[in-house]
């Protein structure tokens, strides 16, 4: 029976409102992609933030008998946060409780709260939960059970089936149960007393059939997230522990998670790690089971391949290139909560490996610097390979797994699959002590005979995991569809059928996630894959991983940098098929999404793990649409910036006593009438700073050393805002402190004219941008007095911006950042009396140009506590872009208010257009770091 969607699409607005529910194509399309190589465009996505939408929205899916798929932060390996129906996305804000128990040996995470934001409350206890992926840092809680997503040290003693306490649940009936709460389980048994009898009965059966029962331990010896996690079957008698445990991994297919609370496990708080060199694959496999017991957390694989693959790398250890072929490594961590027992550990993993001829001496360090080098070099790897690999290509890490006797050989068949079918360049990693085995391979799926080639050698695969080793086709990356037409092939017909009676049992409807872990498409894993068509050296790389969606300002607004590239991607491959039109109504449809409103930040490149320059393409794919009109305007702003500077200081001025005089709505309207004729003339708010001013310098003192001050344009431009205390403008604060600490200060002789450029580069007039940077390098270099003189400029951006390019042009000079100047040259120079407390910001300009920790010690010398606002990465001011687009403003700052203390009055920054966007949405006035370091030396 096929589903009225329009009717789907209605009900749901007529449920949650317009706002929560999107069906516009150019949204699905970027929805239409989670990190595996697949590609499924959904027919709506909802956006929840509560578990109230939640239940509407299973309502509306029951009612149509349509499809629903959950997806938290999408960086699944295995296609299992896609779907054809209505995609289920976890909100920007909610679900995400974290409440942590009085001795700290749990921790309740609501779905949407990200691994490593856990483990960040956590480490003050010596605490973290049990499961470390990869992917931590961006990976979500409901994902995270949902997968059975393990990593290098939990291996399956600690993973989520290990260490999970409670969840609450809602089933695809609508029912909710919390499976630690006493009162919730009542009400369950009297509303669902047939469920439960039929887990009791699925379970006695289970046990009872001894061949399947004996099965199942074995296969659950090792990692394995191929099908259902039927061990819970065995493993428990209760009916509400064993729900408990099928819904880790069961991978949104029979319930949705709410919350999770886990039992927490030791973070150890000293580690050694060594690498032990050995001559091939086999010494390294046999080595490895000697290495079982507490002594060892954690020992990673690596195969020549792999070697090679890092050798050379940035931060990788230089003896690489003096390995010879067919070398393996075993990175090795040993872990205790004291010094002599972690000895202890290292020395007992040594004696283990007494008998083994090393290519290099084993030892191990306790040195963070240099075991972070050795870590370096394991998690380097994937996106190392990924982006080495030739444009189109797609690149996939598939898991696997084996009991330990057999990874000599499975790696060997692996090497040899690999190079049968055409993927030379793979290579195989993983953890060994779990018997697990990752492999990368980038093949190209351009032609059918491309996706034919694809899918025998994963039927190879299958055989030889599963009837050569009986080994786990997916170890922890979840069944997906990846592997889904594998499973009755590794479990049988026995497991299989269960299986089945337990999806039916929980959706009976099959309206949650189908096709996912079971589907008879015995090709579904080579339907629906996403092409890889070239856009740009600046993005080509792209693994769509999702890494950078944590960071971007724009994550909640509309699309995220992965999203972006997809669309960018999918435009691409119309023009390629020579589909014109299509393409040109997805390039106008996506204009606003893609270009218009991405901040260009570049935190998402920071993110990035194979360098992936976004804000950067965005910038490149504006200067088409600069009209001749506009390219006129931008011309005459920088052949007379300095009028132009000028006016609009004057201008802030103006509309500040206009706004006094006549009040909110005029001021507004007079602007809002303005940008009819100009999209230069900015929204208006009342938060708007008056004009600012240059510096007035003292005459110089001899003696004194000297420094050239460049007040960059915001500063300049702009003013203290109505709340500001301190009504000063900044290069007034500078100039106070500089000659406080003994300092000479000159200025350019006209301001007003100089810019770095970045106004004309955001808008994609590289042209003007380039010169004007030219024009501002030239100007103060001849006050260097030949660069004997430093060069101080007060705004991040500015800094980065003046330093980028070509680097002749400012290797005579030392262009130097305030804040730099002021931690290294002024703190020294003075006597600071601390305060009780602020705000501090560290956006993108100090992330890029990795001032941060100056910037705390700044503060924290100047404070007694400082406040740093959780999940705050990016204003979204974007320069001017606040002016004129103050929705992503808006958006990236959202929660600003409700993260900083009432009784914090205060924030600080180091650029004033941010300054600006953050003092409007926080409530208080952010400034310049200069203002509190001023503050806090006067005498």
């Amino acid at each position: 029976m096929s589903i009225n969607y329009k009717a789907v699409i209605s009900d749901l607005r007529n449920q949650l409102g317009e706002k929560p529910v999107t069906d516009e194509y150019v949204r699905r399309f970027a929805w239409s992609t989670d990190a595996s190589y697949f590609r499924i465009v959904p027919e709506v996505v909802v956006h929840a933030e509560d578990m109230d939408q939640v239940k509407r929205t299973l309502d509306v899916a029951r009612k149509h008998n349509a499809p629903v798929t959950f997806r938290a932060a999408g960086t699944s390996l295995a296609g299992q946060a896609l779907g054809e129906g209505i995609l289920l996305i976890l909100g920007h804000d909610g679900f995400r409780k974290i409440e942590v128990s009085d001795d700290a040996k749990k921790i309740t995470l609501g779905s949407a709260v990200i691994g490593s934001d856990a483990n960040a409350v956590l480490a003050p206890l010596n605490r973290k939960i049990g499961p470390d992926p990869a992917t931590i840092a961006s990976a979500m809680i409901g994902g995270i059970v949902a997968n059975n997503a393990s990593g290098m040290c939990c291996g399956t003693a600690q993973n989520s089936y290990q260490t999970i306490a409670s969840a609450k649940l809602l089933f695809a009936d609508g029912t909710e149960l919390d499976t630690g709460c006493k009162k919730s389980k009542v009400a369950f048994a009297k509303s669902h007393g047939q469920m439960l009898e039929q887990v009791h009965e699925l379970a006695h059966k289970t046990r009872h059939n001894l061949v399947l029962s004996e099965k199942i331990r074995k296969k659950f010896s090792i990692k394995n997230t191929t099908g259902y996690g039927i061990n819970a079957l065995i493993d428990f008698s209760d009916p509400f522990d064993i729900i408990n445990h099928l819904m880790v991994g069961m991978e949104g297919t029979l319930a949705f998670i709410n919350e999770v609370t886990y039992h927490t496990v030791n973070e150890a708080k000293f580690k050694a790690s060594a690498l032990a060199v050995f001559h091939n694959m086999e010494d390294a496999s046999r080595a490895i089971p000697l290495l079982n017991g507490e002594s060892v957390a954690a020992a990673e694989l690596l195969d020549w391949p792999s070697i090679k693959a890092v050798t050379g790398k940035p931060g990788m250890p230089d003896w690489l290139s003096e390995l010879p072929p067919l070398s393996a490594i075993l990175l090795i961590e040993s872990r205790a909560d004291d010094a002599d027992t972690l000895d202890g550990y290292t020395k007992d993993v040594i004696a283990k490996l007494e008998g083994f001829d090393f290519l290099r001496p084993i030892s191990f360090t306790d040195d963070a610097a240099v075991y972070g080098e050795y870590w370096a070099m394991r998690k380097g790897l994937f996106p190392i390979v990924a982006g080495e690999r030739p444009k189109g290509t797609s690149v996939i890490i598939e898991d696997v797994a084996f009991e330990l006797e057999h990874l000599a050989t499975a790696a060997s068949d692996i090497t040899a699959l690999m190079h049968k079918f055409g993927y030379p360049e793979g290579c195989i990693y993983g953890h060994a002590l779990a018997g697990n085995f990752h492999f990368i391979i980038t093949p190209t799926f351009s032609t059918k005979e491309d996706i034919d080639n694809f899918h025998a050698f994963m039927d190879e695969i299958a055989d030889m995991v599963i009837n050569k080793y009986d080994g786990s086709m997916k170890a922890e990356h979840g069944t997906g569809r990846a592997v889904a037409p594998y499973v009755e092939m590794e479990w049988g017909q026995d497991a299989y059928e269960l299986m089945k009676s337990i999806k039916q049992l929980f959706d009976p409807q099959s309206i949650l996630n189908p096709g996912v872990i079971l589907n008879d498409d015995a090709k579904i894993h080579v339907k629906n894959i996403k092409p890889c068509p070239v856009v740009d050296d600046f993005v080509d790389k792209c693994l769509e991983c999702g890494f950078c969606e944590k960071t971007c300002p724009t994550s909640a607004l509309n699309l995220t940098p992965r999203q972006r590239i997809a669309t960018l991607r999918e435009i691409a491959r119309l023009e390629q098929i020579g589909d014109h039109l299509a393409a040109d109504n997805m390039r106008a449809a996506a204009k606003y999404d893609v270009i218009d409103t991405c901040a260009a930040c570049q935190l998402c490149t920071i993110a990035c793990p194979v360098d992936n320059k976004m804000g950067q393409l965005v910038r490149k794919l504006r200067t088409p649409s600069i009209s001749r009109g506009q390219q006129k305007f931008l011309d005459f702003q920088a052949n007379n910036f300095g009028a132009v500077n000028g006016v609009i200081s004057a201008g802030f001025d103006m509309l500040g006593v206009i706004h006094k005089i006549t009040g909110k709505g005029i001021t507004g309207t007079m602007m809002k009438a303005g940008r009819l004729l100009s999209n230069e003339v900015p929204y208006w708010n009342p938060s708007f700073p008056k004009g600012g001013k240059l510096p007035q310098v003292s005459a110089p003192i001899p003696g004194q050393e000297t420094v050239v001050y460049f007040p960059a344009c915001g500063g300049r431009t702009f003013g203290p805002t109505p709340v500001d205390t301190d009504k000063r403008p900044l290069p007034e604060v500078v100039v106070t402190l500089l000659e406080r600490a003994g300092y000479n200060v000159i200025t350019p002789p006209k301001t007003r004219d100089l810019c770095c450029g970045q106004m004309w580069e955001s808008k994609g007039d590289f042209n003007n941008a380039d010169a004007k940077r030219l024009e501002l390098i030239q100007a103060v270099s001849a006050m260097t007095q030949d660069g004997k003189l430093p060069v101080i400029v007060d705004a991040l951006s500015c800094t980065k911006r003046t330093l980028a390019g070509d680097p002749t042009l400012t290797e005579k000079v030392e262009i130097v950042d305030l804040v730099e100047f002021m931690h290294d040259k002024l703190m020294p120079k003075l006597t600071i009396k601390k305060k009780s407390h602020a705000a501090l910001h560290l956006g993108c300009s100090a992330r890029t140009m990795k001032v941060e920790p100056i910037m705390t010690a700044i503060a924290d010398a100047c404070c007694h506590q400082v406040i740093r606002p959780a999940g705050i990465e990016c204003c979204g001011y974007a320069g001017e872009k606040g002016l004129y687009k103050p929705e992503i403003n808006a958006s990236a700052l959202r929660n600003i208010k409700k993260l900083i203390p009432v009784d914090v009055s205060e924030g600080y920054y180091a650029n004033r257009m941010c300054e600006v966007g953050l003092t409007e949405h926080s409530g208080i006035p952010y400034r310049h770091l200069a203002y509190l370091l001023e503050e806090c030396s006067r005498g």
